[in-house]
């Protein structure tokens, strides 16, 4: 068996799903691997252990193989896998890739195509084989094994990527330590996530990512017996024409170079009764998905959910008086009972500066609410998006505002569109001779893609606008200590970062696998080829 194949087989035995202790294991794990090495066996104040404060004390384990020179590249992936329970009755074997795929023949497991994958020898199977332990190892067996003395290697695995990429945002300070106490300039970075394009297309060199935020929306309206129900305005009704203008809105596809976001959708809405009673809700609250590219700043789109939400109440608004006007032609309605209505649209930074200038005691009120949610969050009690719900809801009645009201603020996670070229970086001498080496060897050359399709850890590499996204992070419900992406500190570093990874099938999914021969050479060649031409210039 290949020795990058073997430490797969290793990592991918220790379990290690996505906000769990088993994480600490994986991190254990890697340790001992780096630990094993005779490099660092010699040199133990070269790598280790950090951690600033996660809550799961789950670390980032970082190793640098020191050159000549400052110039370093950076090689970072994460070590948390989704969890092993989708895989059923075969969850004793999920991370045990040889038998797994013995059990899935003899129990004639899959579709067609994991058929034909079980009886070809260069695919593995497994859960987190392919995200990412195989670039975890690809990763390790580069930082082992270079010859090229000039260049410094720093192989950095942080946590919880599955989850809110804690461990990337963790790790920036890190890299500012190091930056630091060994005198490193960073040129690059590559994270070797896994590719799900074809077996014998191109090499992928992705350089950038996708960007995504959550808006969470939280109505008020006015609260009323369902007797009664010109007395008041359903805040669901509200929030539910919000939804409807937001939900797979073409106009906020963004594409470059054949790349393209998805549109956004709503990923979880509900009235905040207690229960049932037969009013109608007076607060209502929705979480979406927006994605986006570094073709549009994140500013811009609060603008866009403003008028959403100022669309929508009118429409409600208007929709109340027309049914009143209704009831009045027939008798049934007194015209002096009509409600009058003067909806606003408002931020969670707005809402937060009228409720300050409204009572002296906000300040005292809102560090009680987020101590009290800190407090939750970190027992688990509520998620981070709860959490996002309930602290607008409080303000919102704190504020006494009697008017139906919108309010729009930022949920975690949060992921900031990059890309590599609006960094003043030019790092393409480390691709140099590399298509024609690939086509040599493999057949095949490589494709440079401009940003991946998907959110990536590469988010929290660089930043050419922190002063934008400080103003954008104004509007994160949470409080800073629960969740805090520290943009200033990423702008001093601005890595230029590239996604290099092998390839891959049903990531997430019972049919996990990668493509061994992409573990054991393809990839690898690239690396080896990166890191000469690092070296050389």
């Amino acid at each position: 068996m290949n020795e990058i194949t073997k430490l797969l087989y290793r990592l991918v035995s220790v379990r290690s799903d996505t906000g769990s202790s088993f994480e600490k294991d994986m991190a254990d794990e890697i340790y001992s691997v780096i630990e094993e090495n005779q490099y660092f066996k010699n040199n133990p104040e070269l790598f280790g252990k950090y951690n600033s404060g996660d809550i799961l004390d789950r670390p980032v384990v970082w190793a640098l193989r020191r050159g000549l020179n400052n110039k370093t590249l950076i090689i970072t992936g994460h070590y948390d896998t989704v969890g092993i329970d989708s895989y059923g009755i075969y969850q004793q074997y999920a991370l045990d890739p040889d038998n797994l795929k013995q059990k899935f023949l003899e129990g004639g497991f899959g579709d067609e195509l994991i058929m034909r994958d079980l009886g070809d020898s260069n695919w593995a199977f497994g859960r987190g084989i392919a995200d990412m332990k195989a670039g975890l190892a690809i990763g390790l067996n580069a930082l082992f094994t270079s010859s090229e003395d000039d260049l410094n290697i720093l192989f950095v695995a942080v946590p919880d990527e599955e989850n809110i990429s804690s461990g990337a945002i963790m790790a920036i300070d890190l890299y500012h330590e190091l930056k630091d106490k060994f005198g490193l300039e960073y040129v690059l970075a590559i994270v070797p996530e896994p590719e799900s394009h074809e077996v014998g297309e191109a090499v992928d060199i992705i350089g950038g990512s996708m960007g995504k935020f959550m808006p969470v929306i939280v109505v008020k309206g006015i609260l009323t017996h369902a007797g009664y129900l010109m007395k008041g305005l359903n805040s669901g009704f509200i929030l539910s024409e919000i939804i409807r203008r937001i939900e797979l809105d073409k106009t906020k596809i963004l594409s470059k170079d054949g790349i393209y976001t998805q549109p956004p959708t709503v990923q979880m809405f509900r009235d905040l009764k207690k229960g049932y009673d037969v009013s109608v809700p007076e607060y209502s609250a929705a979480l979406f998905n927006f994605m986006f590219l570094k073709l549009r700043t994140p500013n811009s789109y609060i603008e866009d959910l403003r008028i959403v939400c100022r669309d929508a109440l009118e429409t409600a608004v208007h929709k109340y008086n027309d049914t009143f006007s209704e009831l009045v032609d027939m008798g049934l309605q007194k015209e002096e009972f009509r409600l009058k209505f003067d909806p606003r649209v408002m931020t969670l930074a707005e809402l937060d500066e009228y409720s300050s200038n409204k009572k002296a005691g906000y300040k005292i009120f809102k560090d009680k609410l987020n101590q009290e949610i800190s407090k939750k969050v970190h027992s688990k009690e509520i998620t981070l998006q709860t959490a996002s719900i309930d602290i607008i809801k409080a303000i919102l009645e704190y504020s006494e505002i009697t008017d139906p009201v919108a309010v729009v603020g930022i949920s975690p996670p949060y992921y900031p569109a990059v890309a590599n070229d609006v960094l003043d970086k030019d790092v393409h001498y480390a691709f140099d001779d590399l298509e024609i080496s690939l086509r040599e060897e493999f057949g095949f050359g490589l494709r440079h893609v401009y940003s991946n399709l998907g959110m990536t850890d590469i988010s929290y590499m660089s930043c050419t606008d922190p002063q934008g996204e400080r103003e954008f992070l104004e509007n994160m419900t949470v409080p800073k200590e629960l969740y805090d992406i520290p943009v200033e500190r990423i702008a001093e570093l601005n890595i230029p970062t590239y996604k290099i990874g092998p390839v891959e099938r049903d990531i997430h999914k019972i049919g996990e696998r990668v493509y061994l021969p992409d573990v054991e050479a393809v990839i690898p060649k690239v690396f080896n080829k990166i890191i000469r031409n690092l070296s050389i210039r």
